[in-house]
C-alpha cells in the first residue's frame, strides 16, 4: 500500500472524510487530520490522485438502475388483459441499453426477477400481463383494425 493510501485509511479509519473541492483537498472533520497534518500535506498530489481515481471507479461500477424504467417508458405500454413475452422483452431492452450505453440485466432470469419485484404478473410460460412493446401493441392493433389515434 502507498503511503498517501495509508493515510487516506489512517484518517478514514479515524471518521474523517475526504473531498476535493476546486483542486483542494479538504478533510471533515479537521480534527481527524490533525495528527497527521506534515505527511498530509507532503503527499497532497498523490492522495487527490488517489481520490480521483477512486471517485471514478465509484461512478463506472455504479449500476445504471434507471435503465430499464427509462426503456420502459420509451418502448413499452401498460396495458390490462395484454402479455408481453418475457423473452421479446429482454431482448429489446438488451438492445435499448447497447444503444443508449447503460448495463442491461445480466440475465432472462434476473430481468424476470426485476419484473416480478416491481409487481408484474409472470406466467410460467413467460409472459408479462399487462405489459408489451408500443411496435407490437400497434401491430396487433393494425391487423385488428383498429383506427389510429
Amino acid at each position: 500500500m502507498s503511503a498517501a493510501a495509508e493515510l487516506v485509511s489512517i484518517i478514514e479509519a479515524n471518521g474523517g472524510c475526504f473531498s476535493v473541492e476546486g483542486g483542494e483537498l479538504v478533510i471533515r472533520p479537521g480534527e481527524a487530520a490533525l495528527p497527521l497534518l506534515d505527511s498530509l500535506r507532503a503527499y497532497k498530489p498523490e492522495i487527490v490522485a488517489l481520490l480521483q481515481s477512486r471517485s471514478e471507479q465509484e461512478t463506472d461500477s455504479a449500476p445504471d438502475s434507471d435503465a430499464p424504467g427509462l426503456w420502459m417508458l420509451a418502448r413499452c405500454v401498460y396495458r390490462d388483459r395484454c402479455f408481453g413475452g418475457v423473452g421479446a422483452l429482454f431482448l429489446d431492452l438488451a438492445r435499448w441499453c447497447a444503444d443508449h450505453g447503460q448495463t442491461a440485466p445480466e440475465s432472462r432470469r434476473a430481468f424476470t426477477a426485476a419484473l416480478q419485484a416491481e409487481g408484474f404478473a409472470v406466467t410460467t410460460d413467460g409472459l408479462v400481463y399487462g405489459l408489451m412493446l408500443g411496435e407490437d401493441l400497434e401491430t396487433v392493433m393494425h391487423f385488428q383494425g383498429v383506427p389510429d389515434d
